[in-house]
């Protein structure tokens, strides 16, 4: 937390340097895909790194998506340079500081732990997968099964989690 402030307070207003500090939109909390566009250079892309699924759609986390980093910066699909949360729309807006804009990211992303914490704790290790689409698979999971008491309390617990990281999300990052 500490290194987001610092970093904040370090960029002067730079709306862009609070993007990259983030990393939700690409490490599968916010979206589970990416869609390349038609002027992205496909073959460049794969050689870079990115892992492309059919139909020109890429998964989230990322594969390029290393260490809270973009490996591909300045490469990255279109998809992904043209898209904008709300919350970097509100800093650069001047609705609301960086400082305050580094609180929210530190919010969205103890929840998003959480959810993850809970989701292993059930026996989801697929750490490769979205966030949302691992969170469906145990609920199907958890639907289907005999469960016991403390399987049933560890579900319930993920389900509010994951409710309040959704409510978050919908709230501060998701473009209206």
């Amino acid at each position: 937390m500490r290194k987001l402030i610092v970093a904040a307070r370090e960029m002067n207003g730079s709306a862009e340097q609070l993007c990259l500090q983030c990393g939700l939109c690409c490490n599968g909390v916010i979206f589970a895909d990416g869609e390349l566009q038609p002027d992205d250079d496909t073959a460049r892309l794969e050689n870079l790194g990115l892992k492309l699924k059919r139909g020109g759609k890429f998964h989230q986390p990322c594969a390029v998506f290393v260490k809270g980093c973009c490996g591909i910066y300045a490469d990255r699909p279109s998809y992904c340079r043209a898209f904008e949360c709300a919350l970097l729309k509100s800093v650069e807006a001047g609705k609301i500081s960086a400082d305050r804009g580094v609180i929210i990211i530190r919010k969205a992303r103890s929840r998003a732990t959480r959810v993850d914490l809970l989701l292993r704790k059930l026996g989801d290790t697929h750490e490769h997968l979205a966030l949302a689409l691992r969170f469906r698979r145990t609920s199907k999971r958890m639907n289907e099964a005999q469960i016991d008491a403390g399987t049933a309390r560890l579900f319930g617990e993920l389900t509010v989690a994951m409710h309040r990281l959704n409510l978050l999300l919908s709230q501060k990052f998701n473009p209206q």
